[in-house]
């Protein structure tokens, strides 16, 4: 389950969530505390769900008379058999009030912002205008998930998996902040380009200024040309680069300065979902300048493989470079 994706309203519809808070026990608090740990940036959504569920949960609602009939026959036939009260008589008490949330979450959650979500195919490119007048290019294999109502949002949130570059409007009195598994990126109007494959945040940026925000971390300022690489353990390398070339995908190229042919590799394999393999493995390490098109990938693995003095074969994995 991607939590570290989940707006308020997400959590507030997760059965798992709901459980936790109706009837937490060490284990469920042991989780949710571990995740709270690991996502400090979800602990207002948290608390926000938490307080809209004990709220929905006992207020202004009445049970069916005949569900509630029924739930007092169940724990008074329980106190009878005193070795197992305790724990049916929580049961059934987490059973009632996940019964009551859920009767009325629909009316509540109808009166507020829903979340929308973009998502790409392999090999697909998407550009998407926000409410907001900030645009996103989505590249292939990725997602984001943003609220209705950014417009109206005094931060606006975003939540990626991938990859995706933003051209984000400025707006006063407001900032405008991009979720990734191991960073946060918070901007007030700018154009960067954000990675998240192979378990680390890329981040790339272009215009503008932007801070880097990580669990445990003094917050990081970015300037143009700056790229930071955050992996799990949230250390942070940064590198000065050339910003076009790493969002050239947004216009279906790649452009090479001395990138190894591994790295190359690695970009098209995520992009398209596909594998590929040398049977020359030294090849790996040779570096590549100029500038291939990436709109066809078999197109552009012909072109590598020329470039390569290879053959290319398709094969039951995928393509293998000889």
């Amino acid at each position: 389950m991607q939590y570290s994706f989940f707006s308020t309203e997400d959590f507030c519809k997760d059965a798992d969530f709901i459980r936790w808070v109706a009837s937490p026990t060490p284990e469920t608090d042991r989780f949710w505390n571990a995740f709270l740990s690991a996502n400090p940036h979800k602990t207002e959504d948290i608390q926000l769900a938490k307080d809209y569920i004990r709220t929905i949960g006992f207020a202004e609602t009445e049970p069916d008379v005949n569900d509630l009939a029924k739930l007092k026959e169940r724990i008074w036939a329980d106190i009878e058999r005193p070795a197992i009260r305790k724990w049916w008589y929580g049961r059934y008490v987490a059973a009632a009030c996940v019964a009551l949330i859920l009767s009325v979450s629909g009316w509540w959650f109808s009166t507020q912002s829903s979340v929308d979500e973009y998502h790409t195919e392999y090999g697909q490119i998407r550009k998407i205008s926000l409410s907001d007048g900030s645009e996103v290019t989505l590249n292939g294999r990725s997602q984001i998930k943003v609220n209705s109502n950014i417009t109206e949002d005094k931060v606006r949130e975003i939540w990626l998996e991938g990859e995706a570059y933003f051209d984000v409007s400025k707006r006063p009195g407001t900032k405008f902040v991009v979720h990734t598994a191991e960073t946060q990126v918070e901007v007030l109007g700018t154009q960067f380009n954000v990675n998240t494959r192979r378990k680390q945040t890329q981040v790339v940026l272009s215009e503008g200024k932007v801070r880097l925000v990580s669990e445990n971390k003094t917050a990081l300022i970015m300037k143009p040309g700056d790229m930071a690489v955050i992996r799990k353990d949230s250390q942070v390398r940064f590198t000065r680069v050339q910003p076009d070339q790493y969002d050239s995908w947004k216009e279906s190229y790649l452009v090479m300065v001395d990138k190894p042919v591994s790295e190359i590799v690695e970009i098209i394999e995520d992009s398209y979902g596909l594998h590929i393999d040398f049977q020359d493995t030294t090849l790996l390490k040779r570096k590549l300048s100029g500038k291939l098109q990436t709109k066809n990938a078999e197109d552009f693995l012909e072109n590598l493989s020329t470039i390569l003095d290879t053959e290319l074969l398709k094969t039951d994995k995928g393509y293998l470079f000889r």
